[in-house]
């Protein structure tokens, strides 16, 4: 028994040792995967094919468990051995390679994150070699919250000027591509958006492509209505979105094409005609050129959703997504026309977020919708949609239908 041991154990090791050569060997590793395979056929278990890494099945669990007892035993120490260990250089290379193992394998223990946290910080491990090591664990795992908090706490080291956010996108977005409703992924993407403003118009581009291929993960329809928040409290637009001019009438056209086909509000795809639909009783002089212009931009990419939610109905039949989008895009509209209307301000502030929306709340069951012809006519086109549609619109936009 004890013979068997040792020699599983020095299969282990070797196994290890093999994988920790690929990773000496080729710096570019882009994926790593377990391949089903259930027995031993007398070669290496380690596969590595053009930036490839792979493990086959049958000796996973003997190599984790392995890895896992070196680990263990390493924390069990006093902080003072572990100190040593983490400044000797042969030692923390050991290390290491018992880590990458680990957390390839199972990326979900947090208590190896936190040695590698360690080593960073002893300069034992390199940042962008373990920003390379959380995207391979994510290429096997792409729900893994530990991977998408630990590259964080990376870029933590980092001017937000050094940083690659669009390759960050990109590992997002795989990660979203690999597995459906990944929360992590799109939480960790909403963090990028708050550090890269400057990515707003190609993130509009790219949510909107993975509506179309992801129809049913709610995940990026709501990562979009953030996005569209976001871009209207920076006050973002196109530099064609003219609010006073003809210029950017190419840019308003779903907004347009959504009042005159939806509303029955025949106009011009013009910001003029557009504002004086949208914000009759506003004086544009108290308003900013950009804060319009914004506004254009932003009630426009909320048509454009709103007829892609009914395009997407069309072609697929009625799913809750489609539903649940395409109230959230009209509710931006609404709530956003009647603030301008009312002089507030654009959005709620942090710590005031309740009276905030109080207050919106009033001016909204206070509206007089004969006078906004806009909204009175949202009002009257919306009661069509069904009971349950009603129901929802007088509890988010106060619409005062009466009760079926």
């Amino acid at each position: 028994m004890a013979e068997e041991r040792n020699e599983k154990k020095v299969l282990c090791e070797k196994i290890i040792q093999d994988i920790n050569a690929v990773f000496q060997k080729d710096a570019d590793l882009a994926s790593f995967e377990i391949i089903p395979k259930e027995t031993n056929c007398n070669k290496s278990p380690v596969v590595h094919v053009e930036h490839n890494l792979g493990l086959e099945s049958w000796c996973a669990q003997h190599v984790y468990d392995h890895a896992h007892r070196t680990l263990i035993s390493h924390r069990r120490q006093t902080w003072q051995q572990q100190l040593r260990t983490l400044q000797q250089q042969q030692q923390s290379d050991s290390l290491a390679k018992y880590l990458n193992v680990a957390l390839l394998i199972n990326p979900d223990v947090t208590t190896f994150w936190h040695i590698r946290r360690q080593l960073v910080q002893k300069n034992r491990l390199s940042i962008n070699k373990e920003l390379q090591f959380s995207a391979l664990v994510l290429s096997i795992k792409p729900k893994s919250n530990e991977a998408f908090a630990y590259r964080r706490w990376l870029y933590s080291f980092q001017s937000a000027d050094a940083i690659d956010w669009p390759n960050e996108i990109g590992i997002c977005e795989r990660a979203a591509d690999r597995c459906a409703s990944n929360y992590h992924a799109w939480s960790h993407r909403q963090w990028i958006l708050q550090s890269g403003p400057c990515l707003l118009q190609s993130e509009l581009l790219r949510t909107e492509k993975f509506m179309r291929k992801h129809i049913s993960d709610y995940s990026c329809y709501h990562y979009r209505q953030v996005l569209l928040g976001r871009a209207y409290e920076l006050c973002f637009a196109l530099p064609t979105a003219e609010p006073t001019s003809s210029s950017g009438s190419s840019s308003l056209a779903s907004l347009q094409q959504l009042l005159a086909e939806n509303y029955g509000l025949p106009c011009q795809a013009r910001a003029e005609s557009l504002l004086s639909l949208l914000l009759p009783h506003v004086d544009r002089s108290s308003v900013s050129e950009q804060r319009l212009r914004s506004f254009l931009y932003c009630c426009n990419v909320a048509a454009h959703d709103m007829r892609l939610c009914s395009e997407q109905r069309t072609l697929y039949g009625a799913r809750d997504c489609f539903e649940l989008h395409r109230r959230a895009a009209l509710k931006f509209i609404v709530e956003e026309c009647v603030r301008l209307e009312a002089g507030l301000a654009s959005g709620p502030t942090v710590g005031n977020v309740a009276s905030a929306a109080k207050e919106l709340q009033s001016h909204l069951t206070s509206l007089d919708f004969e006078a906004h012809p806009f909204l009175g006519a949202v009002r009257q086109a919306e009661f069509t949609l069904g009971s349950k549609h009603r129901r929802w619109c007088n509890l988010h936009l106060s619409f005062g239908y009466p009760a079926d």
